[in-house]
């Protein structure tokens, strides 16, 4: 009996040590959880109801009540599975609205967890670490069904936006939709992107932005415009639909823009640190 106590002993002892160094595995990028509203074959709701609730209750102003959607972990996680489990096969059969909705609302709410699972953290940057390098480069998202090179790696917040959003939309608005949960950001909507008013969320996204002082700042007499890094940055895609970034400015920013269009023009320091209301 002793020796079987000290067997039975040992044995417990080995799986306690084996637990502790296990990785566990990743999760398959269409599998849902048991919670997950989204059973197979379900029809994806593309008013994003459930993200939609969470950005109504936890986005203040021009920040996230970070605290509070750790308090909401399961439901954020939930709202992830519905995004998760959405096949390429159902993807293809959208319209395109329904198409970039999709990415945008996924780019923001992984972004959002990226902070909530490692809260507190003072800046977004701060989570790359040594063994992923850049943040935006970690690949974390479950979506590798989607990998637009075709990979079975899990996608990174450069793959959506910069694999997916930008090419595959070509519409830079965009930039003031998705939210890198920074102070100098474009604000985070308090709703999701919905196909149906897609169109005028993106509208009132940039010309929001442009209107938000905090961010960029016009002085019609000086000539001047001060605007945010994004304009250089993304210059690219504010020409291609403009013609020039002081037309793109032109275009969206308050009251008559005209003269921008000949205004000099400089790009505000970018504060990185994080978009939280407890700052």
């Amino acid at each position: 009996m002793k020796f079987l106590g000290l067997v039975l002993s040992l044995g417990a002892y080995l799986s306690c040590t084996e637990a502790r160094h296990q990785v566990p595995e990743p999760p398959s990028p269409i599998e849902t959880s048991p919670a997950s509203p989204l059973a197979e074959g379900a029809e994806f709701d593309q008013e994003h109801r459930r993200w939609t609730k969470l950005l109504a209750e936890h986005v203040q102003g021009d920040a996230v009540d970070y605290v509070g959607l750790k308090g909401r972990r399961a439901e954020l996680q939930a709202y992830l599975d519905e995004l998760a489990a959405v096949t390429p096969a159902q993807l293809a059969s959208w319209t395109r609205d329904e198409r970039f909705a999709y990415w945008i609302n996924t780019y923001n709410a992984f972004c959002i967890q990226l902070v909530v699972d490692n809260y507190p953290v003072d800046s977004i940057r701060d989570l790359g670490g040594k063994l992923f390098g850049r943040v935006w480069d970690k690949e974390y998202i479950p979506l590798a069904a989607h990998h637009p090179d075709g990979d079975d790696d899990p996608l990174s917040l450069n793959d959506v936006e910069h694999e997916i959003l930008r090419p595959r939309f070509a519409d830079a608005r965009l930039h003031a939709a998705v939210n890198c949960a920074s102070v100098s950001c474009p604000p985070l909507r308090p709703e999701a992107f919905v196909a149906e008013r897609l169109d005028a969320q993106l509208g009132e996204q940039m010309r929001g932005f442009l209107a938000d002082d905090a961010r960029n700042r016009f002085d019609r007499d000086a000539r001047e415009a001060n605007v945010s890094e994004i304009f250089d940055w993304f210059a690219a895609d504010f020409e291609r639909d403009a013609g020039s970034v002081r037309a793109y400015l032109a275009r969206f920013a308050p009251g008559d823009g005209s003269w921008i269009r000949e205004a000099d023009l400089d790009y505000l320091d970018y504060d990185w640190s994080l978009n939280d209301t407890a700052n």
